[in-house]
């Protein structure tokens, strides 16, 4: 089992961790703060460093209780070897920034049209997201949800991580956004809260306040389907360096 070091710290650029495995190009950590990817959200890429060599972290994924890196070679490595790593922070910090933004952006869909969102891309330096709505959903519809969603980030909310039992949080049908998805069957859920705006279940790499987004600009509205809309965002301001 990988121990998810993101979860706790989305924060985090450098850590020390065991292979525990090698399986071609790819290696399995006992512990790891690269994203693998999931939820719409990219996996991080960065580097792997074990006796004065570098590795290149290409890919990352999570099979079962494991993350896999896919690396550009595994030459020298072994199960038991200690390594140090560094992540490609400039990409995940903006991913991080996206990542927030659209749960702001989802909280206001769904509070004014009553809709879930029926699938999302986070991607740099644009994002995607699809969703049901009215017929009478338009352009103007479209810009009055940027300017909600500006209105909510530009009031500093701060974000927060907490985790509850499934019990618990399966008494609070809000937690689960995405149309569709049953809920998680982990033991214990990861809960993401921004401020007043939003609570949900979600394992992705946050900001730790609606500041650090910038501004958001709804680039494009598609039709996809009599119903389904797809937004297409970009973040125009704020911090995008770090």
């Amino acid at each position: 089992m990988t121990e998810l070091l993101y979860l706790h710290d989305s924060y985090l650029k450098e850590f020390s961790a065991k292979i525990t495995g090698i399986n071609g190009e790819t290696v399995s950590l006992d512990k790891t703060a690269f994203f693998p990817a999931g939820g719409g959200q990219p996996s991080d890429t960065g580097k792997i460093f074990f006796s004065e060599k570098e590795f290149s972290v290409i890919s990352v994924k999570k099979e079962n209780e494991e993350v896999w890196h896919t690396l550009n070679s595994v030459q020298g490595l072994a199960a038991g070897s200690k390594i140090t790593a560094k992540i490609d922070f400039r990409q995940r910090y903006n991913l991080m920034r996206m990542h927030t933004s659209a749960h702001v952006l989802a909280a206001v869909i769904f509070g004014e049209t009553g809709k879930l969102i029926t699938g999302n891309q986070i991607g740099w330096p644009k994002s995607r997201m699809d969703f049901d709505a009215p017929q009478s959903f338009d352009s103007s519809a479209a810009l009055q949800i940027e300017k909600k969603v500006n209105q909510a980030i530009s009031k500093n909310n701060e974000v927060s991580v907490f985790f509850l039992p499934r019990e618990t949080a399966l008494k609070k049908p809000e937690l689960v956004r995405l149309k569709g998805i049953m809920p998680p069957s982990l033991k214990e859920w990861r809960v993401v809260q921004i401020g007043s705006v939003d609570l949900q279940a979600d394992g992705g790499t946050h900001v730790k306040n609606t500041k650090e987004i910038g501004q958001v600009k709804i680039a494009k509205t598609e039709n996809k389907g009599a119903q389904n809309k797809r937004i297409y965002w970009e973040l125009t301001s704020g911090v995008v360096d770090i």
